[in-house]
């Protein structure tokens, strides 16, 4: 084998485990998956009701409390769940619910004293909360096709199976001895350690020998 073929096959064999280096790197975020997890043990109907009670409560904390307790950060718990649990287009569905809900009890408590301030503040929130359920609907995608990535990175290594190091072969039946001691034909040996196979055939130089043997 050429130093250029022998670099490729190096290479070939560690692409397996480069690649599930990689996608292990990428599922960085161990909260987000047992989040996933978690939420996903639940069906979507169960989850949808759940933040809608959830958003109710919020709503009427937020009418109880007045405008001088922002209850915001609240709003985005029911948006994470739903947005965990559906797709992309429930979560912004969603939020944009939770902030048409912030504008009306916003304008049924303010004293329109400031309009274009508390304007600008509701749109600020509901972009807020849109952006935020479209930047976790984009996280939990990449964590779900990391984690497939992974899933099928670990079935194929275990498929793959490697021989290394050094073989002790007889110089003269040229058989391999095996971890346990035992001396097995090189066929035999390499069919079990790899994923490779043998077809037998005769070469010029033995058949030419072979013939000659018949003939003389």
């Amino acid at each position: 084998m050429s130093p250029t073929q022998s670099e490729q096959s190096r290479e070939s064999e560690r692409s397996p485990r480069s690649t599930l280096s990689a996608s292990r790197r990428s599922r960085d975020n161990p909260l987000l998956i047992r989040a996933i997890a978690i939420i996903g043990k639940s069906s979507q109907a169960t989850v949808t009701v759940a933040s809608l009670l959830l958003l109710g409560s919020v709503g009427i904390m937020q009418n109880l409390t007045g405008l001088h307790v922002t209850l915001a950060p609240f709003y985005l718990v029911p948006i994470a769940l739903v947005t965990l649990r559906t797709d992309r287009i429930a979560g912004l569905l969603f939020s944009t619910a939770c902030g048409t809900l912030w504008i009306s009890i916003h304008v049924g408590l303010s004293d329109y004293r400031f309009l274009w301030v508390d304007s600008w503040n509701n749109i600020l929130r509901v972009g807020v909360f849109i952006c935020f359920s479209l930047i976790l609907s984009r996280l939990k995608d990449d964590a779900v096709r990391a984690g497939r990535l992974h899933r099928d990175l670990e079935i194929a290594l275990k498929r793959v199976r490697e021989l290394t190091g050094l073989l002790p072969i007889c110089a003269w039946c040229k058989r391999i001895r095996d971890t346990e001691g035992n001396w097995q034909h090189v066929e035999a040996y390499v069919t079990v350690h790899s994923d490779a196979g043998f077809t037998h055939g005769i070469c010029p130089e033995c058949a030419r020998r072979e013939m000659e043997e018949l003939e003389g």
